[in-house]
C-alpha cells in the first residue's frame, strides 16, 4: 500500500463539494486529503455518496 503521506500535493479537483474518484488525480488529491487509501474512499462514497462532508464523517466514525 503506498503511504499517502510521501504522495507529492496533488492539484484540488473542480469540484471540492463532492467526492470524484473518476480520474486518478482527483482520487490522489481526496486520498491526501483525507489521509486514507482509495480502497477506503471508494467504500465511503458506496455507503454514503459523494458529498464531502457526509464521507469526513463516514471516515471519521468508522475510523
Amino acid at each position: 500500500m503506498t503511504d499517502v503521506h510521501s504522495l507529492a500535493a496533488p492539484a484540488a479537483p473542480p469540484d471540492l463539494k463532492h467526492v470524484s474518484l473518476d480520474r486518478e488525480s482527483d482520487a490522489r488529491y481526496w486520498q491526501q486529503r483525507f489521509s486514507t487509501s482509495r480502497a477506503r474512499l471508494e467504500q465511503a462514497v458506496e455507503q454514503v455518496g459523494h458529498n464531502v462532508s457526509a464521507i469526513a464523517e463516514f471516515l471519521h466514525h468508522s475510523g
